[in-house]
């Protein structure tokens, strides 16, 4: 009985969305990508600040935003950010996520997380799922891209706002946000 206690409070806390929290450090990593690019996390370019999204080919609360991210990603390029989508899914083969890159014309770096070791790095549960890192690999934010997947709908615009204060020079009011989307489909 104690055994089976414990294996449901640990799934239980697996499952409950803890991540890394804003304040907190990420772990370097090296990606060899797909499209022959190197990413290494301690040498990203210099900007305001790094972007790192996971991506899903196949969530549908990824999909929505297929339609309206480039335009979002361009608008705060031109501001100094810089934007890496990051595909963990291990239901999700390199040639599906080229294919959704390529067929999405996705205007930043796609890059595919081999036996989740980034989303491991980040403690990483969901897609769309976001963190904004300063160049000290500090975590600035963490959360949601907006209140809703659907344009439509969305009353809080949560990364833009984020984004727009560290342009501005401030402190990111809302630091944390509850993230919503499909969950990390994780080697174990």
């Amino acid at each position: 009985m104690k055994y089976i206690f414990i294996v449901l409070l640990s799934l239980l806390l697996f499952n409950s969305g803890f991540s890394k929290d804003p304040g907190d450090t990420v772990e370097p990593f090296v990606i060899s990508n797909y499209d022959g690019n190197v990413y290494d996390l301690n040498n990203f370019p210099e900007s305001k600040a790094l972007i790192i999204i996971f991506w899903s080919t196949q969530c549908p609360f990824v999909q929505p935003y297929n339609d309206r991210i480039n335009d979002f990603v361009k608008e705060y390029q031109e501001k100094g950010f810089v934007f890496w989508g990051i595909n963990s899914n291990n239901t999700e083969p390199v040639s599906e996520v080229m294919e959704h890159t390529a067929k999405n014309r996705y205007v930043f770096p796609m890059l595919k997380d081999e036996n989740n070791v980034v989303a491991d790095l980040f403690e990483a549960t969901r897609t769309p799922e976001v963190f904004i890192l300063n160049k000290d690999r500090v975590i600035l934010y963490h959360g949601r891209i907006e209140d809703n997947s659907y344009a439509e709908k969305v009353t809080s615009k949560d990364l833009k706002n984020a984004l727009d204060e560290i342009f501005e020079g401030k402190d990111i009011s809302v630091k944390s946000t509850k993230a919503f989307g499909c969950t990390i489909k994780r080697i174990n």
